[in-house]
């Protein structure tokens, strides 16, 4: 079985791997907020961020959004910040999406209405984000929903902060 999982993993490994933005290349994007103003990843230097790509039609996206803002809330007061850019999508589906549920996110929204994050950050689906430490340099590439706000996650984070405090 282990020989599997190792001959798997291996087959895999070329489609996990991304050729996402760092350093000045991260820091160099800017978006749209849901305003229309522009927004610019520069004001991040010096921060863990957490970019993460999701749509409105996408259910597993909408199931991770409570947790994302959680866990952009419980770092609130440090140098991280989660990022959720959604890919395709006019600012009025994201103002009728707030209205649908219940306008509670806080969370930062920035739009992509082209979608060039698709072959910038070679997007395979949606969700998927992308965990930066706070030199602008990938830490890890996460397909798929993952269950944000929990222990394991906060340990990743706290450990990756201290490092952008030191």
């Amino acid at each position: 079985m282990q020989r599997f999982i190792a001959i798997m993993t291996l087959a895999l490994a070329p489609l996990l791997a991304t050729a996402a933005p760092q350093g000045n290349e991260l820091y160099n994007l800017t978006y749209s907020e849901e305003s229309g103003q522009e927004y610019s990843f520069s004001q991040h230097r010096g921060e863990v961020l957490l970019v993460n790509f999701w749509a409105t039609w996408c259910p597993p996206c909408i199931r991770e959004m409570p947790a994302l803002d959680s866990l952009n809330e419980r770092f609130e007061n440090t140098p991280f910040q989660v990022i959720a850019i959604s890919a395709g999508e006019a600012p009025e589906e994201i103002a009728e999406f707030r209205r649908r549920i219940g306008g509670n996110l806080k969370l930062q929204i920035l739009l992509d209405q082209s979608g060039d994050s698709f072959p910038r950050f070679d997007l395979l689906g949606l969700p998927m984000s992308f965990l930066y430490n706070h030199e602008g340099e990938l830490v890890e590439t996460i397909a798929g929903e993952k269950a944000w706000d929990t222990p394991e996650w906060h340990k990743r984070i706290e450990t990756l902060v201290e490092a952008a405090s030191d």
